[in-house]
């Protein structure tokens, strides 16, 4: 208990944290959903050109787009067979046009959507459904592994920076007020606690929505600010006076 009333002493040195940390969990309650939804959407993604290139193999068998969309979904046994399972049960109510809509607005990806319009105009326009879906294949894979290489590049800058920002700025001026300004030497630098704490919060704040943007993820990356925040500041604050006590 007495460690709990501690830590609430140390968190009162800023109205900022105190104010944050309410917020955190509610966010972090909001960001985690999403960092898995992302995470099913770009499975969708990469599968993507081998349903094309199947669609493109069925056709050019002789099998329509529907029964060639029912073969993969039987042969599949990940999200992207279970939405074209799903889809295809669907098309027995309703039209086929419609249950394939569904399933491009159930994957929640700009990339499935835009395949499905493609795929509907070509079969409006009676245009050669073989051809286009080996072609679409070949450039959504090209697509999919320039994403890859583009979020593997920037994950690890992005990741430098939060490091840099959230934790390795703050333990540094935690450890340098702390050292140089001991309360046992007659020179505590407490009082810098309601500039600096407000400081590094903004910074860190600044560091993820940067770091957001250069994955892509601006709006998703905003859940994740209250935490690294306030980990930014409990980390100064903490450090600050372990060394204060360590060295008393």
């Amino acid at each position: 208990m007495q460690m709990l009333w501690d830590f609430y002493e140390l968190l009162g040195v800023s109205i900022f944290l105190i104010l944050m940390i309410p917020i955190t969990l509610p966010c972090l309650a909001g960001a985690i959903p999403g960092f898995f939804e992302r995470r099913r959407r770009r499975q969708l993604e990469e599968a993507l050109p081998e349903v094309l290139e199947s669609i493109s193999s069925s056709i050019g068998a002789g099998l329509g787009l529907q029964q060639a969309l029912t073969e993969i979904s039987q042969t599949r046994t990940d999200e992207t067979g279970k939405l074209l399972a799903q889809a295809i049960d669907r098309s027995r109510s309703t039209s086929f046009d419609a249950a394939l809509a569904e399933y491009a607005i159930n994957s929640r990806s700009v990339l499935i959507q835009r395949v499905v319009n493609l795929l509907s105009t070509a079969v409006e326009q009676d245009a050669p459904l073989g051809e286009i879906t080996n072609s679409m294949s070949v450039e959504y894979d090209r697509l999919n592994k320039l994403i890859n290489v583009r979020e593997s590049e920037m994950s690890g800058q992005s990741l430098l920076l939060l490091m840099l920002m959230c934790l390795l700025l703050p333990g540094v001026m935690g450890f340098m007020f702390a050292v140089f300004g001991l309360a046992a030497a007659g020179a505590y630098w407490g009082h810098i606690h309601a500039v600096m704490v407000p400081y590094l919060m903004a910074s860190a704040a600044l560091s993820v929505v940067v770091s957001g943007r250069m994955l892509g993820r601006t709006k998703q990356s905003m859940w994740w600010i209250p935490f690294w925040s306030t980990l930014s500041a409990v980390l100064y604050i903490g450090l600050f006076e372990a060394i204060q006590v360590g060295m008393a």
